[in-house]
């Protein structure tokens, strides 16, 4: 495909490459080594050079295969991969896009277990998840037997991510810890059990896959790895096996590599000439982000590294910017300051309060004063760093009235001072305080009093419905939900019902049913001694239209930028860190890894302030205090970085900066569920997929994933000429599985599940036979975004193709919900290559098939119907939607358009997830809450198709 017009359009559209990035996007050599500084252009590079693969060099999408460091880096590149094909080629040339692999290296680990590896059925808990599993059985491992809990249980956590992130041997674990290597077996157990995995054993178990069957990595020709100065050892190993069959191009800068006490090394990066023999290395030096002056700073620091140097930055934009050093007295005035600034600058027009950032060595000792001066001046800021959330007033309201639960509550005002706690029935006041100081909201203290009694008298389901049922009395329904800082307090609110739900999940797991006055006792913990330090505000983008200043530690702030950067509380305490290099407590012999990388020196700290420094587009202001309980002396980077700032009087203010041009809107990708969602109830949309709001828990809970599995290991079974009652009967066994029934439901469950696909099998037994693909992932692009979904099943023959999708019942969505959905996927289909001449969704429940009418009018008018949706959602458009779906909505106690009188609008606790021992369940979800799947309740039990509207 040697088209040199084609060739120039890729180069040069829409902005002109620089030599070193062409020279990198078209290089010819298998293994390529990218060296990006910092605002070099390493995102477009990769972008560049998929799009090159792709269009020029005539690489099928479904070879490619890009690890990015963090979930949002991913939908940044995958939208500029789309926008740029979009506009060389046009809607065909993205018609295969979807199956180019463009996520986070644990997505691919993950996807490739389910696909690959057989474990479609299970779950990946996050960190928070996985540290509230092992709290919950960590008892049984003997990590009790210790003064602190909760601390064993993180030295615990840290050791086994070091035998996963290390790869170390578990024989060799056995013979110098064999304590510790019982305990991990043992947890390795109990995972397994309850078919949980986690994001640390991920890349170890993947690598596992990999090594024993290498081609289940054999459709990958080309990958590309973004941040490769961050992979860990365990990484590394993985790409090398990748590598030994595909080209690998790797991007990093060993400058920013600030992630070493997670188990990042950055010496693969300089390793990576060695392990991929004749590589080419490509050197990215024009800063393209920022002002001379920033450039000038960042390259003046950088020469005070003590590891390998690499050669300045060279400043490509004409202005030059403002890099300034600010000395203060107390923290206090210091970020009084800072808000001054803010407010001046945005109140003249030069720039947004969202254009600035306040970067932190770390929050938990430095945010507050900032927080405070900034909602003093009637400013909104967004806290970053893991104990952000509970920083605002109205999440600390809620946290204390969830502790208040408890006979004996209290809640830690200050966690670095266990002293200064309220307890007890002083809570009450208190929060209230709270929720009119983040809400403006009375809450009424009888109220909740009531509140109260329930909870301790048993009468909720669980802690979902708990919490909206105090969200309910506190008021949430006359939250203005128009106004950006009261949608962000709901926003956080939705953030603390993930906290409750990563509590009760492991409480609730195979049936329990807790006793609430334990549960309230042990939740008042985990609030007190985890979760204040663990949880994360949500992240601005899901405010709204929230303008914001940015209160964030210098970790979160890798890989994004801002016009304006505030870098205070440069003090020798603060940053480097004083815990930096402190011996840390591990249950892995010291002599079989690398510990002193994990608890870090003061290079690492020389990185982290570097890439500090380079987050600024315009206006770079670092700052100090001189005094804090007595008197505090400079850091040394402040003094290594002071000559090439100015200096500014004490007190003066900054001048007038002019902003650059704002990049444009990023293509957004939604799943074809969430658009389902918002077209059933924009308000619903919001709650669950925007804020997280999480249903309650219930014994069926998993039932309709369950089904979609077993059908979807039969067809693969029959594919593999086992009789169809054999392949049903062995598939239920492998994957049917409802992590919260007891053993009799889930037994019943089980046999009625094997009722219902066997009963459906035989009535279309023909059919098995036909099945061209399961589960087959498709991702099509609208106008300004993409969907992406999985088709259940594609079936072929006789010079035809049939999309089906495979529900439960038909009660919970409408035959005209489903009906649209699947004519987005024959759309997405089309696009693909692989156009169907027929659809239908079978309801299994009772073998009947429902034909969906095709005709281009009809796929055209879904993809509008699609296009409305997003643009719905990219502007903000979330009102109530009240109908008949309000009766079995999760979250009608908290929409203000519910209609009174329909069903969960007069219940004390709104879920639908009911408690029951039937075998049919209501509801089809995820192992993990609040990742339900849309499922449909039969009418009747007649067979046959009926074709739809």
């Amino acid at each position: 495909m040697d088209d040199p017009r084609m060739l120039s359009e890729i180069l040069d559209r829409p902005t002109r490459l620089s030599g070193e990035q062409r020279a990198a996007v078209t290089s010819s050599s298998r293994y390529v080594r990218v060296v990006a500084g910092a605002g070099t252009g390493k995102t477009e590079t990769l972008t560049r050079r998929i799009v090159y693969l792709v269009l020029h060099e005539g690489v099928a999408p479904s070879r490619v295969v890009a690890f990015t460091f963090t979930e949002r880096a991913a939908l940044a590149m995958k939208s500029r991969v789309y926008d740029r094909i979009m506009r060389l080629a046009g809607p065909g040339g993205c018609g295969a896009l979807g199956e180019a692999c463009i996520c986070t290296i644990h997505s691919f680990c993950l996807r490739l277990l389910a696909e690959r590896g057989g474990l479609a059925e299970h779950r990946v808990l996050d960190e928070n998840q996985e540290f509230a599993f092992l709290l919950r059985n960590g008892w049984s491992l003997g990590l009790g037997n210790g003064k602190r809990y909760d601390r064993s249980c993180q030295v615990f956590l840290r050791s086994v991510n070091v035998v996963h992130d290390e790869l170390l041997d578990r024989r060799e674990l056995a013979r110098r810890a064999p304590g510790f290597a019982w305990r991990l077996s043992r947890y390795d157990e109990m995972l397994e059990a309850h078919r949980f995995l986690t994001l640390g054993g991920l890349t170890a178990r993947a690598h596992s896959l990999v090594t024993l069957q290498p081609e289940s990595i054999a459709h990958v020709e080309h990958l590309l790895v973004d941040e490769y100065q961050d992979i860990n050892r365990c990484q590394e190993s993985l790409i090398r096996l990748i590598g030994r069959d595909a080209a690998v191009f790797a991007v990093g800068d060993p400058r920013q590599s600030i992630y070493q006490w997670r188990g990042s090394d950055e010496a693969c990066f300089e390793e990576f000439t060695r392990g991929f023999e004749g590589a080419l290395t490509c050197p990215l030096s024009e800063n393209r982000r920022s002002t001379r002056s920033v450039v000038a700073a960042s390259n003046t620091f950088a020469d005070t590294f003590d590891a390998k140097r690499y050669k300045h930055l060279v400043p490509t934009r004409s202005g030059a910017g403002h890099a300034f050093l600010a000395e203060f007295e107390t923290p206090e005035i210091e970020a009084e300051w800072v808000a001054r600034q803010v407010e001046r600058l945005a109140g003249r027009g030069i720039c947004r309060v969202g254009d600035c950032a306040v970067l932190l060595r770390s929050v938990s000792t430095s945010a507050r004063p900032f927080i405070d001066a900034l909602r003093a001046r009637g400013i909104d800021c967004v806290v970053g760093g893991k104990v952000g959330l509970f920083q605002r007033d109205e999440t600390q309201a809620v946290g204390r009235l969830l502790a208040w639960l408890a006979d004996e509550g209290f809640w830690a005002v200050d966690p670095w001072s266990p002293s200064e706690r309220i307890v007890g029935d002083a809570l009450l006041p208190s929060a209230i305080g709270e929720w009119r100081r983040g809400t403006g909201l009375e809450a009424a203290e009888n109220e909740l009093l009531s509140w109260r009694e329930a909870v301790r008298a048993g009468e909720f389901r669980g802690l979902a419905e708990v919490y909206h049922a105090l969200l309910e009395t506190l008021g949430f329904n006359r939250l203005d939900l128009s106004q950006s800082d009261k949608a962000a307090s709901a926003a956080n609110l939705g953030a603390v019902s993930a906290v409750l739900a990563d509590f009760e999940t492991p409480v609730r797991l195979g049936g329990t049913r807790p006793r609430w006055d334990s549960l309230v006792k042990n939740l008042c913990w985990y609030l007190n001694t985890y979760a204040t330090g663990a949880y994360e505000e949500m992240p601005s983008e899901k405010y709204g239209a929230l303008d914001a200043v940015a209160v964030m530690t210098v970790h979160q702030a890798k890989g994004l930028e801002w016009p304006v950067v505030f870098v205070p509380a440069m003090t020798s305490s603060r940053f480097p860190s004083r815990n930096t290099g402190r011996r840390q407590d591990w249950h892995v012999p010291r002599e079989m890894f690398d510990a002193e990388r994990y608890e870090g020196d003061v290079e690492d700290e020389r990185r982290l302030f570097y890439v500090a420094l380079t987050r600024s587009r315009e206006m770079l202001v670092v700052s100090r205090f001189r005094r804090i309980n007595g008197p505090r002396g400079e850091s040394a980077f402040l003094r290594d970085v002071a000559p090439a700032l100015t200096r500014l009087e004490a007190g003066a203010d900054l001048p007038a900066v002019e902003i650059g041009s704002r990049h444009p809107d990023e293509v957004r990708t939604f799943k074809a569920s969430e658009i389902l969602t918002y077209l059933r109830c924009p308000h619903l949309y919001r709650m669950k997929e925007v804020w997280e709001y999480r249903p309650g828990l219930a014994s069926q809970l998993g039932y309709g994933t369950s089904l979609h599995l077993c059908l979807r290991r039969a067809s693969e079974l029959v594919k593999e000429g086992l009789a169809v009652p054999e392949a049903i009967e062995t598939a239920v066994g492998e994957c049917f599985h409802l992590p919260f029934a007891r053993p009799a439901e889930l037994e019943a469950a089980r046999a009625k599940a094997g009722e219902v696909l066997l009963r459906f099998a035989r009535e279309h037994e023909e059919e098995m036979g036909q099945i061209e693909d399961v589960e087959a992932r498709l991702e099509f692009p609208v106008k300004r975004a993409t969907i992406v979904g999985r088709v259940d099943v594609i079936l072929g023959g006789n010079g035809s193709r049939e999309v089906r999708d495979y529900k439960t019942t038909d009660e919970v969505a409408t035959l005209d919900n489903v009906s649209f959905q699947v004519r987005l996927y024959a759309s997405g289909l089309a696009l693909a290559g692989r156009p169907v001449d027929r659809a239908t969704v079978a309801y299994l429940n009772d073998a009947r098939l429902e034909e969906i009418a095709l005709s281009d009018g009809r796929l055209a008018d879904a993809v509008a119907r699609a296009e409305r949706c997003v643009e719905g959602i990219l502007e903000g458009r979330f009102e109530p939607a009240p109908g008949e779906h309000c009766a079995k909505c999760d979250y009608s106690k908290l929409c203000r358009g519910a209609r009174p009188g329909d069903g969960n609008a007069d219940r004390p606790c709104p879920t639908r997830a009911e408690h029951s021992s039937s075998p049919l369940p209501p509801v089809s979800g995820a192992v993990w809450p609040g990742r339900t799947r849309v499922v449909l309740r039969s009418r009747g039990g007649r067979t046959g198709r009926r074709r739809s509207p």
